[in-house]
């Protein structure tokens, strides 16, 4: 008579090592099954604590309803700041948080409160990609920004190129906007002229300009920078 052994089980329901078989109904043999596949051992979006704040209705229902979509069972939503206080406050933590820049100065307290009450996930909305605010989120936390894109196209004589600026490329375009040196702006930002001038070399082959009183013209005429 055949015996079968026990053995220990993983978490996927599998001996820890072992392959997995199951009987072919034909032969009566145990042949392999296939293994889990990466995506099954991923918790569901459904277990998910995910919660966007956001003064803006429509960026806040947009957000919402797009990681609805991704299979997420409970959006929370918190519309102020004193709501948003009260929920990265309760000493629940979360998954994922989603807070808006446009709290203000408030926001990166509030990222940094975040943070220490265990949420595992905390990701800036910087609808304008305002710099200082942006410095001020990461600075407090933040693990990761995602930056506002313009919803309609670029104004007459911007290149559509204006919105594949990356971050530290509006950044120096700023201190470029106020006049300052190359050397100057690579002692602010921690980099080296060179550096810089390298960035200015690709913000001025995406704009099509190599004239930095152009490259800032371009910028403010799209409200890249102000």
């Amino acid at each position: 008579m055949e015996t079968t052994t026990m053995l220990p089980w993983g978490s996927a329901g599998q001996p820890e090592g072992a392959a997995r078989t199951e009987a072919d109904p034909a032969t009566g043999l145990r042949l392999p099954r296939p293994r889990v596949g990466a995506a099954e051992s991923i918790p569901s979006m459904s277990t998910v604590r995910v919660l966007v704040a956001d003064p803006d209705p429509e960026s806040r229902h947009a957000l919402q309803n797009a990681l609805t979509a991704s299979g997420a069972d409970t959006v929370d939503e918190a519309t102020d700041e004193t709501e948003l206080t009260r929920r990265v406050s309760d000493g629940r933590g979360g998954d994922l948080l989603l807070v808006s820049l446009a709290f203000g100065s408030s926001t990166a307290p509030l990222i940094a409160a975040a943070r220490a009450d265990g949420w595992t996930r905390v990701i800036a909305l910087s609808p304008q990609g305002e710099i200082g605010a942006v410095i001020d989120a990461v600075g407090a936390g933040a693990h990761g920004i995602l930056l506002g894109r313009r919803s309609g196209p670029p104004p007459a004589h911007v290149p559509s190129t204006i919105n594949d600026l990356s971050a530290r490329e509006v950044e120096v375009l700023n201190l470029v906007a106020d006049g300052r040196s190359n050397k100057w702006i690579g002692e602010q930002l921690s980099l080296s002229a060179l550096t810089v001038k390298s960035h200015l070399a690709r913000i001025g082959r995406k704009l099509g300009t190599g004239d930095r009183a152009h490259m800032v013209a371009l910028a403010l005429r799209a409200g890249v920078i102000s």
